[in-house]
């Protein structure tokens, strides 16, 4: 996620608090570069090598835990608990390793240059391949593909023949003042569409509005719906004032990076790619992604069954 990105959404948990999901449990120190967790999962099946590893037994991993639900945030129930999905599959990987996995919290707009800096031996957090990561950074093959998710009233008439597998574009919002967040990518999209008005938020639920009827539609990453809207997983709420409609559109995937300038990076890269096609084949990653309810058909595009 992009840095704006993740200050909205740092600033919407602040308003609205955080919704605890109950899954793996680490315990952590305060979240700045630098800093890991005490306790981390261990594994003694080493099905992957792991040579490429910074520290002999132990996968560090950076990510921001702060407002970073669904992906990484602390338990609000208990904040020395570590939970997302993303948690989960830097465990899954590790298990495969017979390492330990240990998060180092960074601020998102540090992530970069912590690597650079060997604080980590990798990157997993909502990551993207860009032009100017692509100069320091190598990338793993995707482990999740996301999209933009259009949400409507759940009652709004207009929308009562679509369901959330109809085909959808934004020419169905042709006329509509659509909300997102600022920074996002669906803000980009949006704002070259002549006939949709788009409404950027900073700060506030888009959510809401939508709710109010004071816009017409909203459009985000759908991670953040299957949180915010769908109740992903045990704890949240499902919001049944909205709904999504139609499958996610103007596809992109996460990544994992490396650190393009360790000796190591690339045998690193290696193994978690050997990973991750474990874990795509053997129904783990389905299996969380249904667990947060963000499974969809078009997983099966990057090869997870």
């Amino acid at each position: 996620m992009g840095l704006q990105r993740r200050t909205f959404l740092r600033r919407v948990a602040q308003g609205i608090g955080a919704i605890a999901i109950a899954t793996s449990s680490k315990t952590l120190l305060t979240a700045c570069a630098g800093n890991v967790d005490s306790t981390s999962g261990t594994s003694t099946l080493g099905i992957v090598s792991s040579n490429g590893l910074l520290n002999p037994g132990t996968l560090a991993w950076g990510a921001e835990a702060i407002s970073g639900a669904p992906y990484v945030f602390y338990d609000p129930v208990d904040p020395s608990k570590l939970i997302g999905f993303e948690v989960e599959i830097a465990d899954a990987i590790a298990q495969l390793m017979g390492v330990n996995a240990v998060f180092v919290a960074t601020a998102y707009d540090q992530l970069t240059a912590a690597l650079a800096a060997n604080r980590f031996d990798m990157i997993l957090n909502g990551w993207e391949i860009t032009a100017d990561r692509e100069r320091t950074q190598l990338f793993s093959q995707p482990y999740y593909r996301y999209g933009q998710q259009i949400v409507v009233r759940a009652e709004d008439p207009r929308f009562e023949k679509y369901t959330a597998t109809s085909e959808v574009t934004l020419a169905d919002l042709a006329g509509m003042t659509v909300g997102t967040g600022i920074g996002y990518k669906a803000q980009e999209i949006l704002e070259k569409e002549k006939n949709i008005k788009t409404r950027a938020y900073d700060g506030n639920l888009p959510f809401d509005d939508l709710a109010q009827e004071r816009i017409d539609a909203v459009m985000v990453d759908y991670p953040i719906v299957a949180y915010y809207i769908l109740g992903a997983g045990p704890g949240s709420t499902v919001n049944n004032s909205l709904r999504p409609i139609g499958m996610p559109i103007f596809l992109d995937n996460y990544v994992i990076a490396f650190n393009k300038n360790n000796p190591k990076g690339e045998t690193l890269k290696i193994e978690v790619d050997q990973a991750l096609d474990i874990l795509k084949k053997d129904g783990t990653l389905r299996r969380i992604y249904e667990q947060w309810k963000m499974w969809n058909d078009q997983q099966t595009q990057i090869g997870i069954t």
